[in-house]
């Protein structure tokens, strides 16, 4: 091989090598070209990614601040719950203790009246005795001593059994506020404004330990309305659609009507 040919074949290889590393800086200049647009993608995700994290946190702390909230208001309600159970507990006490007050005062009440009526059947006997024994006296004669010891035996039994007529009925009378207020309805009421408080409800609650039945009467509009319920042991009864200036009256058997205004 001659030095004309070997130059040839060096500036071809020195062609190709030329070429070689041009593609290789051309490859490699392509993929630092995506590296930085992949960064630069990656560093926008990130900062997003950021600002998601940012505004979770913060809704976690609304959301943490929420609850706690919450849980303060359970805790109150849970207190309210137990004070309405005692007062409940405390009502259903003094409920139980009017009843046994009032059968007392309806023994007392019975005993007082049966013994009234016995000693009045004897203060009529005695003065129809009395009237007797006066008509004898007059017949008979007014020396007659014995009849006349026998009058004033009557008489003086007459004016006992007066005097304890009349205790009896003053026991009667000191026994009838007792039992009157016994009479009281054992139920417990609350209005509740509704609708802008152009309406109201009734809550008519059962203070006693076993059903009781009602007869309401809403009256004060231009068509009064009756109904009739029956309210379970310890339950509540809600009358609805109450206008101001209606008047809710409560009857039950046995007790003095309750009248509620509608304000």
């Amino acid at each position: 091989m001659n030095d004309a040919t070997a130059r040839h074949q060096i500036k071809k290889v020195q062609a190709r090598s030329f070429v070689g590393i041009a593609a290789v800086c051309f490859i490699l200049l392509v993929v630092i070209i995506i590296h930085l647009v992949t960064v630069h993608r990656l560093k926008g995700q990130l900062a997003d990614s950021q600002r998601q994290l940012d505004q979770a946190k913060k809704e976690a702390t609304q959301t943490q601040s929420d609850l706690d909230k919450a849980k303060t208001q359970a805790a109150d309600l849970q207190t309210q719950l137990d004070k309405s159970k005692a007062q409940v507990v405390d009502l259903k006490s003094q409920l139980d203790q009017s009843k046994q007050a009032t059968t007392e005062v309806q023994a007392q009440l019975d005993k007082s009246k049966a013994q009234a009526a016995d000693l009045k059947t004897q203060l009529d006997k005695l003065k129809a005795q009395s009237a007797d024994l006066q008509n004898q006296l007059t017949q008979a004669a007014a020396g007659s001593a014995q009849l006349l010891t026998q009058l004033d035996q009557v008489k003086i039994q007459s004016m006992d059994y007066q005097s304890r007529l009349q205790k009896a009925e003053s026991d009667i009378s000191q026994l009838q506020p007792l039992l009157l207020k016994a009479r009281h309805m054992p139920v417990a009421t609350s209005l509740e404004k509704t609708h802008g408080g152009h309406n109201a409800t009734l809550h008519i609650n059962n203070l006693y330990m076993q059903p009781l039945s009602v007869d309401i009467t809403i009256t004060g509009s231009d068509k009064p309305r009756t109904q009739s319920n029956v309210i379970g042991a310890g339950g509540t009864l809600s009358v609805e659609k109450l206008s101001s200036g209606e008047n809710v009256v409560i009857e039950s058997n046995g007790y003095d009507s309750v009248s509620v205004p509608v304000e």
